[in-house]
């Protein structure tokens, strides 16, 4: 009897535990709603904008167009960007010459900078033919061909030949005064024996020689010295230069030849361009065209204050008659079937056409 006593209560327990089991097994409907709510996301962390300092090179002085670009360029930028881009310049020659601050910008060693056109020669023939006396009508044409179209097609061969990335064009006096130490020069004639100093470009050295003068090429960085020592006797230069940069006290004579005109071209190293987001490469191109507009019109305005400077200075600024421009224009432009081969001359016709 007790035997069956005992087995009876090992059934009852072992059923009580197979209840307990089963209910531990079971997710209470609270449980189950914790488990299946999701977990709230973590607030992202907006990423921090990166920022820049480029390092700026140029051979301006205070007071002329490259100097007056570069000013309203730096505070441009650093406004339109919130100052995420700020500069570093080094102006007046700092950091060497047009051809200098080309190479640095090809090394890496500047990230913005800007050589004269004529000056471009030894790195491509993209602007080769702006030297073509003559081939200018006025700034206002100038204007139209290097801010339009032909402006960019240009850019895009600097960027395949030199490398660089062109943001704008820089006016930078108007046409050039023909100046000396020597004499008044009336006519071509009158430059026979007359060293000039000339550009790198090969246009320059053969408009020097069909006037009569004896071409010397000479880089920027050296000419000043070169025409106080007597290396050479005179230049081809615009009066804004000739008047910022201490011509007044060395040269004495200038004649307004006509012939020929520039414009700098405003560059940056291709690789710090392409780092850049899309949205800071717009801000520094807008950037880039409100300064130049702004340097173009302080140009014109000081163009005839330069040329009164000089004259205050004791130089002697020359106006041919109709008859001896001609002279001037026909000497000029009788280069040009010399370098026919190295142009298109569809190209040339687009040039005229649009001024």
């Amino acid at each position: 009897m007790r035997k069956f006593k005992d087995l009876t209560l090992l059934i009852v327990l072992l059923f009580a535990l197979s209840l307990v089991v089963t209910a531990c097994g079971q997710s209470t409907p609270a449980a189950k709603d914790k488990e299946e709510k999701p977990k709230a996301e973590e607030p992202k962390q907006e990423a921090k904008e990166e920022s820049y300092e480029f390092i700026v090179g140029h051979t301006g002085t205070e007071g002329n167009s490259v100097y007056i670009f570069f000013d309203e360029f730096k505070k441009l930028v650093e406004e339109k960007t919130n100052g995420r881009i700020k500069f570093e310049m080094h102006p007046a020659g700092e950091l060497g010459g047009d051809k200098q601050l080309v190479e640095s910008l090809q090394l890496g060693t500047i990230d913005i900078g800007s050589a004269a056109s004529n000056n471009m020669a030894g790195f491509t023939d993209a602007y080769l033919f702006g030297d073509l006396p003559y081939i200018y009508k006025s700034r206002e044409g100038m204007h139209k061909v290097f801010n339009g179209e032909i402006g960019k097609k240009l850019g895009d061969q600097v960027l395949n030949d030199v490398g660089n990335k062109v943001l704008t064009y820089i006016d930078v006096g108007g046409f050039r005064l023909l100046a000396n130490t020597k004499r008044p020069l009336k006519t071509p004639v009158d430059t026979k024996g007359i060293k000039l100093r000339s550009t790198a470009s090969p246009l320059s050295s053969a408009l020097l020689k069909a006037w009569g003068a004896s071409p010397t090429p000479i880089g920027w960085a050296e000419t000043y010295t070169s025409v106080q020592q007597g290396v050479v006797d005179g230049l081809h230069l615009h009066p804004v230069w000739l008047a910022l940069n201490g011509y007044g006290e060395i040269i004495k004579y200038a004649t307004e030849v006509k012939a020929a005109s520039n414009v700098h071209v405003v560059q940056m190293n291709k690789n710090v361009w392409d780092k850049l987001p899309q949205d800071l490469q717009e801000k520094l191109l807008e950037a880039a065209y409100e300064a130049r507009d702004i340097a173009n019109k302080a140009d014109a305005d000081n163009e005839e204050k330069f040329k009164q400077d000089l004259q205050k200075q004791g130089v002697e600024i020359y106006s041919p008659t109709e008859e001896e421009y001609q002279q001037w224009r026909e000497k000029g432009m009788s280069i040009w079937p010399q370098f026919e081969n190295k142009f298109d001359k569809a190209f040339l016709e687009q040039v005229l056409d649009v001024q």
